[in-house]
Parts: structure tokens; sequence; C-alpha cells
């Protein structure tokens, strides 16, 4: 029985089973009120439970009441290291932006679910579609992305959970399990929402790559037409060698011609778009709020660093020097870390969309006065490149392309400073710290 289950489970035969794993651990996390059932045909679907609407409301009970606990009793991670007015204001940013992102990614989760799986069913959908060409999704590579990606966050996630017990019970300090929580909390709810947004991504971003394969597989069939009868034994030989294994012809089935499968491309492109913009509707508030935290992580942490590193307020506390450095450079590390995934996943996927043009083109030059109608649908999928295009932003206030970590790592500098700067003038005696930090005892007296 557990063999059977495990073999049917490793080898998922539609989209919903692929992606099983991942909606079962965000539905029982509370991120999502749906998991995945079995339909009146045996076939995985989505199906919303009483159940899950309860879950995400406990979630949110107890994480707020856990957040509200620990502010009010003045417990924070950070006050254990340190108390001053930046720190202060650090944990007051921390807390309000933390506990407005997981009453939102929970707001999204209910009011907004029927976006997501909508999205999910447009996947579905098209799958369909690539058979009508001849082209298979490979639901198996899709399932082991999703473990990896799973896997790989609970390693990350583990390490830095021991790493952050490690200082602690080193320096001999204990917080309440409430302040653990609270401090905890943002990052597995961002790692979730990330595991997420990843695995929708990579589902969408093969698709787009099955779509370029199908455009060079007709691009090579009509350099094949334009071979003389005498080599085209040969050239077909060379073309065959070069196709990968396992990959269907496009054109085998006799009942489709070259203009029909390009429409079917472009009906696919277009149905993948609009997955893209469902799903865009439902994590841009996720991803404003995670940017925004990982913002003021990196700021504070940062400047908490370079505190205790050339200052005098790790003389203060039961840490060490390099414990301060360990902790906060850890919590900020594992934090940008998220980001990078966003940004990159999403890029990846805009990249594999934009390739689609350059492959209509490439198949454009090769048509052009050999397939006036082949020719002609090229040119309306071209123009629908132009006007379809994949983009995914956060509220439309930035892109989650390469230039946000430009953006991030330029406006943390700049509130670095400002930080600094506001400090060595609530102090001048931390001027005399930081020059002799930086020019030695000897130089500086």
């Amino acid at each position: 029985m557990v063999r059977k289950y495990l073999r049917n489970f490793l080898n998922p035969t539609d989209f919903y089973a692929a992606q099983r794993p991942v909606l079962r651990v965000s539905f029982l996390a509370g991120m999502t009120p749906f998991t995945v059932v079995k339909g009146p045909t045996d076939l995985m679907m989505l199906r919303c439970t009483p159940f899950g609407y309860i879950n995400s409301s406990l979630h949110v009970i107890l994480f707020c009441s856990c957040y509200v606990g620990a502010l009010l009793r003045g417990e924070t991670i950070t006050r254990f290291f340190f108390q001053t007015d930046i720190s202060t204001l650090g944990d007051v940013l921390q807390f309000t932006i933390g506990i407005t992102a997981l009453v939102m990614t929970f707001f999204c989760s209910i009011f907004q679910r029927n976006k997501l799986i909508n999205a999910f069913h447009a996947l579905a959908s098209i799958d369909r579609r690539f058979k009508e060409i001849g082209m298979e999704t490979n639901y198996k590579s899709t399932l082991h992305y999703n473990l990896l990606v799973m896997c790989t966050k609970v390693i990350i996630s583990s390490a830095y959970l021991v790493l952050c017990l490690a200082v602690f019970i080193s320096s001999s300090t204990y917080p309440n399990l409430t302040t653990w929580i609270s401090f905890l909390m943002p990052y597995l709810m961002m790692s979730m929402v990330i595991v997420m947004f990843l695995c929708f991504v990579n589902q969408t971003k093969h698709r787009f790559h099955l779509l370029n394969k199908v455009l060079k597989h007709l691009r090579q069939a009509v350099l094949e037409k334009r071979v003389s009868p005498q080599r085209r034994l040969s050239y077909w030989h060379a073309i065959k060698i070069q196709r990968p294994l396992g990959i269907a012809s496009v054109y085998s089935n006799n009942d489709k011609s070259m203009p029909d499968v390009v429409s079917a491309v472009a009906n696919i492109q277009d149905a993948l778009c609009e997955a893209c913009s469902y799903a865009e509707d439902y994590f841009t508030i996720q991803m404003l709020t995670i940017v925004t935290i990982v913002f003021v992580i990196v700021v504070f942490n940062s400047y908490y660093v370079l505190d205790a590193l050339i200052g005098s307020t790790s003389n203060d506390t039961p840490f060490s020097k390099s414990q301060f450095a360990v902790f906060f450079l850890g919590q900020a590390t594992v934090y940008g870390f998220g980001v990078f995934n966003i940004v990159y996943g999403s890029s990846s996927l805009v990249r594999e969309n934009d390739n689609i043009g350059v492959n209509v083109h490439k198949l454009l030059n090769v048509a052009t006065g050999t397939d006036s109608e082949l020719a002609a649908k090229l040119m309306q999928l071209s123009l629908q490149m132009v006007h379809r295009k994949v983009r995914f932003s956060a509220c439309g206030l930035f892109s989650l392309d390469f230039t946000l970590i430009f953006t991030l790592v330029g406006a943390a500098t700049t509130y670095l400073v400002i930080l600094i700067q506001y400090e060595l003038s609530m102090d001048e005696s931390k001027h005399q710290n930081i020059a002799r930090a930086f020019l030695g005892n000897e130089t500086w007296n």
C-alpha cells in the first residue's frame, strides 16, 4: 500500500498531482484555504474547505497575539543585544511591518484565492493544448523541482534557527516562546510565499520553453523544405540528430499545418500571459511586504553590526562582537537571499517569454517568400508579443527584476549613512571611537 502510494506520488500524471506537495504544505500552514483533492473523474483539482478558512483564521489570531504580547512587554530579540533610540525605532518598524505583512498575506490567501486558483487552472488547461500540437509536459521533473525548492527552504530555515539558538544559548540568554514566534514568523511566512511563487514561475517558464521548442522545430521544417531533393535525406538526418531525444514532432499530426501550429502557439502564449496576470494580482501585495521587510532588516542589521564592531555597545551586553556580527548578518543574509530568489525566478520567466519573439522572427525570416499564410500568422504572433508581455511587480511600485537589487542596495546604503550620522550627532564620543577604530589609538591620541 505504501509502495503504491509512493509510486503514484513520485510519478504524477497531471498538473495538480505535481503541485500537490506545495499546495498541501501551504494549506496546513494556513497560507491558502484550498488544497488538492480528487475530482469526480479521479483527476486532481483545487477545492476550498471549511478547515482551510478556520486554519487560516487561527494562524492570524495566534501570530497577532504573539506580536502584540511581545510588543506590550517590550520583549524583542534586538533588545536582548542592546537598547538605543535607533534599535527601538527598528523594533517598532519591524513589528509594524511584520504584523501588517502577516495580516495582508492571510488576507490575500482568503480574499484573493480565486486569482491563484484561476492561474493554476489556466496552466492545467494549457497542458491539454500542448498535447494537440504534440508536446508533452514533464510532470515528474516538475515534482522534483518543487520538492527541491521545499527541501532547500527547510534546510535554510533550520540552519537559520540553529544559528539563532546557538547564539543565545552560548550567551546564557533565553527569550520566551512568544518572542521567538514574533521574531521567526515573518521569515517563515516569507519563505512559504517565495516557495509558492517560485513553483508557479517554474511551471510557467517551462511552458514558455516548450513554445520556444515548437518554434525552433517549425523553423527546421521550413529550412528542410528549402533544401533540394538530392540533399534532403542527408539534411533530414542531420536535423534529426540535432533534436533533443524524447521531443515529439510538432508537425507529425497531418491535421495540423504549420499555420495552425503557429495559431495554437499564439493561443497558448496568450493563455500563459493571462495566468501570469492572475498570479501577479495574487502575489503583488505579498511581494511588496516581503521587499519592505527585507529592506528594513538589511538597513538596521547593517547598522547594528557596525555599531557593535566599531562602537562600545557590545561591551554592555552578554553577547560578544562576533556573536553580534553572526546573528545580525545571518538574519540579513537569509532575508536577502529570499529577495534574490524572487528576482531571479521572475527575470528568468520574463527572459524565456522574450525568447519567443526572437524565435518568431527567426522563423519569419525563413518563411517569408515561401509560405505567405505562415508568414501572416507569424506577423500576428509578433504583434501579440508586443502587447502581451509578462511582468511581475510589487503593487506597480517597482518591477521584480535585477534592477530591484541595485535599488535596494543603493537605498539601504543611503539610510545606513543617515542612521550613523544621527547616532553620531546624539553622542559626540562616538566620533572618538570610530576614529580610533580606523586610525588606531596612537594616531588618534
